[in-house]
């Protein structure tokens, strides 16, 4: 558990970054609130989340990024009292009422490291939208992000172990991992209860199952008319080959059968998807 303190001194203890010691100037100092009524952004943070409390956005150079808050964490104490179960507001009126200037806060990360392997397509099925934080917009459950476990309304904080706090430059870095797995540290203000299995959530299962396959199926027939437009012969023995695969499950047989079939660079392109 990190934390942001106040010691004898009037000066803050910073935490070890991976870049090395963080060390505050002169500027900082003079330029400390005299309160806490302005508590947090006053200190550079904003939060966020109905209960738990987290940090959604901290400010470069700000007293609370010296001392070593990131976005990400989780609020557990002002002052020594515990605030794990709290909304924000409750939060804030605890530490703006504290006498020391600014309240110690015992934080800890939340983030959740995510790995999505793109689709057939490249792509990984989710939008964002905003700055400081970036805030997940659109994400079908029957997408590759949304296999992986990300969530519209969740927040991302880091783009392959890089902290991004606007759209730019996290769009940039998205686009760059398209065709190879992309790795998200992501916060989620809402709980991630483990579902009761029942005979609802069976047949919701099993009815994003069977949406998520008949639209890989629709992806590939698309593709197959693409590639294969102009070779109805080739067409045809593709899919007699995967009729018969699909009764027998012979992998190896099946490889060898695809190259035999497919025997120009563009035909092959086909079998990533199949």
């Amino acid at each position: 558990m990190k934390k942001f303190l106040q010691n004898k001194k009037g000066r803050y203890p910073f935490r070890q970054s991976k870049r090395g010691p963080r060390c505050p100037s002169k500027d900082f100092f003079l330029s400390m609130p005299t309160s806490n009524q302005g508590w947090p952004e006053d200190f550079g943070f904003q939060l966020g989340g109905i209960g738990p409390t987290y940090i959604v956005s901290v400010e470069e150079g700000s007293s609370a990024h010296l001392a070593g808050l990131q976005a990400g964490d989780q609020v557990l104490e002002i002052e020594g009292h515990n605030v794990s179960t709290l909304a924000p507001q409750a939060v804030i009126a605890i530490a703006q009422t504290q006498k020391n200037i600014p309240p110690s806060i015992g934080v800890v990360s939340r983030i959740q490291q995510m790995d999505i392997v793109p689709g057939p397509d490249g792509r990984f099925g989710f939008t964002i939208v905003g700055d400081c934080p970036l805030l997940v917009e659109d994400c079908s459950p029957c997408s590759p992000a949304g296999r992986a476990g990300l969530r519209a309304g969740d927040y991302v904080m880091e783009v392959n172990g890089i902290p991004v706090r606007h759209h730019e430059m996290a769009a940039t870095l998205i686009k760059a991992s398209q065709g190879r797995t992309l790795r998200l540290g992501v916060l989620s203000l809402g709980p991630r209860h483990k579902r009761s299995t029942s005979l609802e959530d069976s047949q919701m299962g099993g009815e994003w199952v069977r949406l998520d396959r008949k639209h890989k199926a629709l992806e590939f027939n698309r593709k197959v008319d693409q590639i294969l437009g102009d070779d109805p012969e080739v067409k045809e023995k593709l899919f007699s080959v995967l009729k018969q695969y699909a009764a027998e499950k012979r992998v190896e047989w099946l490889a060898s059968v695809l190259l035999e079939i497919l025997t120009t660079d563009k035909h092959r392109q086909l079998i990533s998807s199949i």
